[in-house]
C-alpha cells in the first residue's frame, strides 16, 4: 500500500497527510472504478486523484534524488516514479479485485 513518514512536501503539507490523503482518494475512487479491466479502474483513479499523486510523487522523487546529479538523479528520479505507480497499481487491484 501507499505509505509516508513525517516531514514536510513543498506545499507545507506534511508529508504523511499526503499520503494519507491519496490513500483516502483511492479508496474513495475504487469504489466506483470501471470493472472491466485493472488498466481501467487504474486510469479512473488516477484521474481523480491526480493531485495527491503528484505531492506524494514530488516528494518521493526530492527524496531520491537529493545529492545526486545527472544520469544518477534521472534514474533515481524513474525508479520512484515507477515504484509510486506500482504501488498504487497494486493498491488499486487489492481494493476492486481486479486482476493485472
Amino acid at each position: 500500500t501507499v505509505s509516508g513518514a513525517h516531514a514536510q512536501t513543498d506545499e507545507g503539507v506534511p508529508y504523511d497527510l499526503a499520503v494519507s490523503r491519496l490513500r483516502a482518494c483511492i479508496t474513495s475512487g475504487a469504489a466506483g472504478a470501471p470493472r472491466d479491466s485493472l488498466h481501467s479502474a487504474v486510469v479512473a483513479i488516477r484521474s481523480l486523484c491526480g493531485a495527491q499523486i503528484a505531492r506524494v510523487r514530488d516528494r518521493r522523487v526530492a527524496d531520491a534524488t537529493r545529492g545526486l546529479t545527472g544520469e544518477e538523479a534521472k534514474a533515481a528520479e524513474t525508479r520512484a516514479i515507477l515504484a509510486l505507480n506500482d504501488e498504487i497499481a497494486r493498491t488499486i487491484a487489492a481494493m476492486t479485485g481486479l486482476k493485472p
